[in-house]
């Protein structure tokens, strides 16, 4: 059975090449081998050697977008290939899975993981000092800090310890699995909105064979795949007019990753008062359904003192962030505490202000969904410019949203977004004061090459845009 599997899926494969271009197949094979050599081939240390393979497999990735010689079965296929090539070994870029696991073997001992830090549970309990799971305690990168993961995420690191039988690579495996079928799952839906929105059906490849979504999510075992499936359905929904399934799915993205929360006023104007009340309260009450099994009074506390501490203690691949923190340390001396405050208050108001635009720019007849997915990924791109954090999987919220609109700006965001990891490099290892890149001026000069760049990119394509407009009137 298992060899007449393998056969259909050889020829599967093999019928599907026969039909496109030497060059394309030729592609498929460097780009395959480009994925394993950056993830067996080389540590997130050896900086020059992953932004290398990096650019290589971004080159190859524009050749496929522009060209648009792959059918859309060759790129379901093709991207399963790829990913399947990280799926047997722990990430070599992250360390976030042990926090991961750590979060799924409490669950299956019966212990809330939002109630304790790591380091109070290893102080308190002595069988936490012991084997296995003392030396992924000593693994762990936040240990002080409480957990900022949603339930719905919860569950699944909880699904992938009780599969995997205590093993911490088989739970890292199961991870990727889970996060692999919900990704085949985003295809489905992407694919059904496309050919809803009357589309070209192969622009599901901007997100299914992109390189940092293909690294950044099966590789390294980041959820934001899940979280983008549960939000694409959520939106797929909205254009079905089904309005409580929409908040349904809505509420379970949320549950994944807090990220959509800063969405959530874009569709008041959009849809109006009463359908917004709809989705708001079934939203709502499908997260309050995941967080019971894990509620208590401390959870609130406990969660909001990280995500505050997250957001007020982590700096990494910012942007005007940083230039607003030179400022404060140049006029008084040190970081103002105004920093924590004003950006995420400005970008409450950007997004009340696209609200107000939007009453005005939308009719409400039928959901404007081409006017959603602008305002959406303008409001999530100035959240980022000015967060304290922008790690490399964030950008794929916007590569995903890239599916639905005619712009390039994102996509090459995703690929020198891998700049950051010059953070994680021998030269800040060997080089820098207590191995600390902020205290290194090249890794600065690092980040302002990545979003230099991306200001080039805008400029580019802002004048492309209105020479072809210029010429068409």
């Amino acid at each position: 059975m298992y060899l007449y599997t393998s056969n259909c899926l050889f020829y599967s494969i093999f019928g599907h090449m026969k039909s496109i271009k030497p060059l394309s197949i030729f592609l498929i094979i460097v780009s395959l081998l480009g994925y394993a050599f950056v993830y067996y081939g080389i540590e997130r240390t050896e900086f020059l050697s992953l932004i290398i393979s990096v650019i290589i497999l971004g080159g190859i990735y524009f050749y496929w977008l522009k060209s648009n010689v792959l059918p859309l079965k060759m790129i379901l296929i093709i991207g399963i290939l790829f990913r399947v090539v990280f799926i047997f070994d722990s990430p070599n870029f992250s360390d976030d899975f042990y926090r991961f696991t750590w979060d799924g073997k409490l669950q299956t001992q019966g212990i809330n993981p939002y109630l304790q830090t790591p380091t109070q549970l290893v102080t308190e309990n002595p069988q936490f000092r012991v084997d296995e799971t003392h030396d992924l305690y000593l693994k762990l990168n936040s240990k002080e800090y409480f957990t900022v993961y949603p339930p719905v995420n919860q569950s699944f690191f909880a699904l992938a310890e009780f599969v995997s039988n205590g093993s911490i690579r088989q739970t890292v495996v199961w991870m990727k699995v889970i996060i692999l079928l919900f990704e085949i799952g985003l295809f489905y839906v992407l694919f059904l909105m496309l050919k809803r929105l009357k589309l070209p059906e192969t622009l599901t490849q901007i997100y299914f064979l992109n390189p940092l979504v293909i690294i950044e999510l099966t590789g390294n075992v980041h959820f934001e795949g899940v979280m983008l499936f549960f939000l694409m359905l959520g939106l797929l929904f909205v254009l079905k007019n089904k309005i409580w399934l929409a908040g349904i799915a809505l509420g379970l993205a949320v549950s994944v990753k807090l990220i959509p929360l800063i969405l959530l006023p874009l569709f008041l104007p959009l849809l109006g008062w009463q359908k917004s009340f709809k989705l708001y309260l079934a939203l709502g009450v499908t997260f309050v359904l995941t967080l019971l099994p894990f509620i208590t009074s401390e959870l609130i506390d406990n969660f909001s003192q990280s995500v505050n501490l997250y957001f007020q203690t982590f700096e990494f691949n910012a942007s005007i962030y940083y230039v607003l923190k030179e400022i404060s340390y140049l006029i008084i001396g040190y970081k103002s505490s105004l920093l924590g405050i004003l950006i995420p208050l400005f970008v409450l108001g950007f997004a009340l202000y696209l609200m107000v635009k939007l009453y005005k720019e939308s009719k409400r007849t039928v959901f404007p969904f081409k006017l959603f997915i602008q305002k959406a990924t303008l409001l999530l791109f100035v959240y980022y410019l000015l967060a304290t954090t922008v790690h490399p999987w964030y950008v794929i919220n916007l590569v995903a949203l890239s599916v639905f609109m005619n712009s390039r700006v994102y996509l090459l965001w995703s690929i020198t977004v891998f700049l950051s990891y010059f953070a994680y490099s021998n030269y800040v290892l060997n080089f820098a004061t207590d191995q600390d890149f902020h205290q290194y001026n090249w890794y600065f000069f690092i980040i302002a090459i990545e979003y230099l760049a991306l200001l080039f990119f805008i400029i580019f394509e802002r004048r492309k845009s209105n020479k072809i407009t210029t010429s068409i009137l």
